[in-house]
């Protein structure tokens, strides 16, 4: 078992991603299906939204995955950079227009008490990973970089599902949900920055990569995949 630990410890990151990517797409998918089953249980339009936001991100994480496998070229690996940074974008926009129309059309749901406990200790734990993770990502590739951001980004929305769900059981004022909607407007901001800054990120990226490939067109012939140094010209 320590033999095995040590061989995955050692797999280079980007194969790593390439396999959790993948993995995304059914994690995702289980996740859409859970939250709409306990939505519709618990009358919860905030986790049928959120059902809808993880779909976004599974296609953000995918794509980090299908980019790192393909990895023919950096300008390939900027386009796919700059897509996920606008689909991060996108889902935060449609995350933000629905907690402001739950300051206009608040609801009120219970949560049974060990579920809300679990909910915050699963957010607790995700929020720390994804805080390492973004740590870890300085000075790897770009793709890496934004699958790491996009797990953070994932775990801000575990944040505010942990208060509405502890809120529900330690509060009886009826402004909860308008205090919810508020938390969940300010999370949604901060998911924008993270995808405004990947997408501005990636399009500052691209220009240097077109200037050098501009200037020296003849180093084109030198892209290889990312395993090769020559590679990363734009990190």
């Amino acid at each position: 078992m320590k033999n095995f630990i040590q061989k995955f410890r050692e797999i280079p990151e980007s194969k790593k991603i390439i396999v959790y990517g993948k993995l995304a797409f059914f994690k995702n998918l289980f996740y859409f299906l859970f939250k709409i089953i306990v939505g519709i249980v618990f009358r919860s339009w905030f986790l049928i939204a959120i059902a809808i936001y993880s779909l976004f991100i599974g296609y953000v994480k995918e794509n980090c995955s299908r980019g790192l496998l393909k990895n023919k070229d950096n300008k390939k690996n900027i386009s796919s950079y700059i897509r996920g940074g606008v689909v991060l974008s996108i889902s935060s926009i449609f995350y933000i227009a629905y907690t402001i129309f739950q300051i206009y059309f608040p609801s009120n749901f219970q949560y049974n008490t060990i579920i809300a406990i679990s909910i915050a200790a699963f957010a607790t734990y995700s929020i720390a990973m994804s805080i390492v993770g973004i740590i870890r990502a300085k000075g790897k590739t770009m793709l890496i970089k934004e699958y790491k951001f996009t797990n953070f980004a994932t775990a801000f929305t575990n944040l505010v599902l942990t208060q509405i769900a502890l809120l529900s059981i330690a509060s009886t004022s009826g402004n909860v949900a308008i205090f919810n909607a508020v938390i969940g407007v300010i999370v949604g901001i901060v998911i924008l920055g993270i995808g405004l800054y990947l997408t501005i990120d990636g399009l500052i990226k691209k220009r240097k990569y077109l200037q050098i490939v501009k200037k020296n067109p003849d180093i084109l012939n030198y892209i290889r995949p990312v395993n090769n140094k020559k590679s990363n010209i734009i990190q």
